[in-house]
């Protein structure tokens, strides 16, 4: 079942790194190489994740494992196929769909384009949660030796797709054109959605104990009560439910003792400059080229996949903490790295230009 989950894991990375990056382009091309639709879309993305972010959970652990997967999976795929579908129109007759409605047909299209690629996004959340942090530790025992090295090998497949996807898609889209980029994603994703079925449900029958979801501590028992309670009194009060939902899972994630870790890490991330839609979007505004573009993607990857050699081997010399702190100081030196690039000549805020 392992090598299945792998196989899985990586189609559907390859699909996500392909998209991540392609959309960022696209976008910029839509508006005239201007940042406001990637921010836009950067925003909604962001925004939905942090507020359905505790809903997208509660529903995962509510359901069978085999529905959330499959559910997940689809509903991400099939959006991204529509959305490229869209893509491919505005791309092919922008300016007669820019003369309808006096151009608001234009603005349905964005606003299309950017919701779906949103249901997408959540959807990949849900399919991430499912299979890496549920699906995974059953598969390993709940054996924490096995987890950390199944982890570990699923963040290096994500690192080789964020070298290989978007240096596949790049070139695509640079050698022959981002209608043609468009349905060369439309077919990975009808491609991936048919083999990532059939192998999740292999897996499902393989292993048995993916079948059975695991007993409720009682900490949680008050909580879900009152989960049932709200669903009990109808559908005229789903919203207060939902936020009920909300308040709850978050209330629940600041009681754990990971808390703060967690909120270590967030705080980590806001010193992490990364390819997202804002960078990658900027880049493009700046002459790079989409071939350029994925290239230096790809070298980003790898110094990413660099590291989980790394954890692994640092892991079994000198422990999970011992680690986190070397870790730790590797990050702080290349930060400072970039800090001693804003002094360097040629710099924008070198006062000597």
């Amino acid at each position: 079942p392992k090598f299945l989950i792998y196989v899985s894991g990586a189609l559907s990375m390859w699909g996500d790194r392909m998209w991540h990056f392609a959309i960022s382009v696209f976008l910029i091309e839509l508006y005239g190489h201007n940042l406001l639709l990637t921010a836009v879309f950067g925003l909604v993305v962001a925004g939905s994740v942090l507020l359905l972010g505790a809903l997208i959970g509660d529903w995962v652990d509510r359901n069978p494992r085999n529905k959330v997967a499959h559910a997940s999976l689809f509903i991400q795929n099939i959006s991204v196929t529509v959305c490229s579908i869209v893509l491919m129109l505005v791309f092919s007759y922008k300016q007669r769909i820019e003369q309808i409605w006096d151009g608001w047909l234009t603005v349905v299209c964005y606003t299309v384009v950017i919701v779906l690629a949103d249901v997408a996004n959540l959807a990949s959340t849900a399919l991430t949660i499912a299979i890496q942090r549920d699906w995974i530790v059953v598969i390993t025992g709940y054996n924490r030796g096995h987890l950390a090295g199944m982890n570990a090998t699923m963040r290096r497949i994500d690192q080789v797709t964020n070298i290989l996807a978007p240096l596949a898609v790049g070139q695509v889209m640079t050698l022959a054109s981002n209608v043609v980029g468009c349905g060369f994603i439309l077919g990975w994703n009808l491609v991936s959605l048919i083999v990532e079925f059939f192998f999740l449900s292999r897996v499902y029958r393989i292993v048995p104990a993916l079948s059975v979801k695991p007993p409720v501590v009682d900490v949680d028992q008050t909580y879900l009560q009152k989960i049932e309670r709200r669903r009990s009194q109808g559908m005229g009060r789903s919203l207060a439910s939902d936020g009920g939902t909300c308040k709850d899972g978050w209330r629940a994630y600041y009681r754990q003792p990971v808390f703060l870790a967690g909120m270590g890490l967030a705080f980590l991330y806001t010193t992490v400059l990364g390819f997202d839609c804002i960078t990658t979007g900027y880049a493009y505004t700046q002459g790079i080229s989409g071939s350029l573009l994925s290239l230096l993607m790809g070298v980003s990857a790898i110094t990413g996949l660099m590291g989980t050699v790394m954890f692994t081997r640092l892991r079994k010399t000198y422990g999970l903490v011992n680690t986190g702190i070397i870790s730790s100081c590797l990050h702080l030196g290349c930060l400072l790295l970039c800090v001693c690039s804003v002094f360097a000549p040629g710099s924008p805020m070198d006062l000597s230009l």
